[in-house]
Parts: C-alpha cells; sequence; structure tokens
C-alpha cells in the first residue's frame, strides 16, 4: 500500500466514522499516514480496501492497523487452513480408518497442509498406534491450536518486520555464544 492508497483509505473511515477526526490536524497527520503506510506496505490496497469495508460493516469504532492486518489475514487465509483442532482432528480420526499407520503418505495427503504438519510432529505410528485416544486427542488438539495460533501471529506482521526480527535473533544468539565462549 501507498501513502496515496493509506490516504484514501483514511477518506474511507472519515466517511465511515463520523469521529474518526484524523484529517482535522494536518501536522499530527503525517506521522500517522507514515506508520500506516509503512505497516500496511506489503499488502495490496484492493486487499486492505476490503479488510476495512469488512470492518465498517463489523464494528461502529474506527479501526486500529492491528485491527485491519488481521482482517487481511483473515480474509487471504485459505479456507483449509481455518479450521481448528477439533476439526483437523477428524481429519486425523478419518485418515486412520481409511489408510491406517502402514499407508502414512496417503493418510497425509487426505488431510490439510496443518493437520498433516501437526501429525508429523506427533508421529503417525505413535497416532495410529496409541491405547489412549482420548490422550493423542487432547495432544494433537492443543498441538494444532498452538501450531495455528503462531502461524496466524507471524502472518500479521508484515514481512520486512519479520526479518529484522529474525536478524535481532540471530544476533542474539552469536552474541550468547561469543559470552560462553569467553566465559570457559
Amino acid at each position: 500500500m501507498t501513502r496515496t492508497e493509506t490516504i484514501k483509505l483514511f477518506t474511507v473511515f472519515t466517511a465511515a466514522y463520523p469521529r474518526f477526526d484524523t484529517f482535522r490536524n494536518a501536522d499530527a497527520l503525517k506521522p500517522v499516514i507514515e506508520l500506516w503506510t509503512e505497516m500496511l506496505t506489503d499488502v495490496p490496497y484492493p486487499v486492505v480496501e476490503a479488510a476495512a469495508k469488512k470492518l465498517i460493516l463489523e464494528s461502529p469504532y474506527p479501526p486500529t492497523i492491528s485491527d485491519v492486518r488481521k482482517q487481511v489475514v483473515d480474509i487471504t487465509t485459505e479456507p483449509t487452513d481455518r479450521i481448528d483442532g477439533a476439526t483437523a482432528w477428524g481429519e486425523v480420526s478419518k485418515a486412520i480408518r481409511e489408510y491406517g499407520w502402514y499407508n502414512p503418505d496417503e493418510a497425509m495427503q487426505s488431510m490439510s497442509p496443518r493437520a498433516a504438519r501437526v501429525a508429523r510432529m506427533i508421529g503417525w505410528k505413535e497416532i495410529c498406534t496409541c491405547e489412549q485416544p482420548g490422550v493423542i486427542r487432547g495432544q494433537f488438539i492443543k498441538m494444532f491450536d498452538a501450531y495455528s495460533g503462531r502461524e496466524k501471529q507471524d502472518a500479521l506482521l508484515p514481512e520486512k518486520l519479520q526479518s529484522t526480527i529474525r536478524q535481532i535473533g540471530a544476533n542474539r544468539r552469536e552474541l550468547k555464544e561469543g559470552s560462553d565462549e569467553d566465559s570457559t
């Protein structure tokens, strides 16, 4: 999204929310526009516009950058990635019945990508041969929901910010490894 598109978005918000008085003070507006542009620069304007319209229909309050990004993630997420842990467990149960532990490749292909990833993390044979299905079901659902939440959080961040965070993490590890070597 560009600066011009951000101004266009603010015009929409001003029309939808009479109390959205961002345009009253032009000096205060410049940093606001710059921040919104930076935080939404990785999202095409038509997607932001759709997210904004959805927010306008759902909330009587002007949205924040966070609200817009959450809505962008929501409307751009594939339907197969919108399932919850219990629904994913249903996919796993069906795959167990149809393929058993001896056909793991076919079983994984029959599930949504995230359900298959979590099943691989736990171990397909372990899932199929567990003597306490209620325990493995609970563990799967908990892992699935945690993994989904982490993916959703990552999707909220602009790629540039994700890259910066990864770099900070790498630098921190290097500093820690260096200080561990110094202490020996």
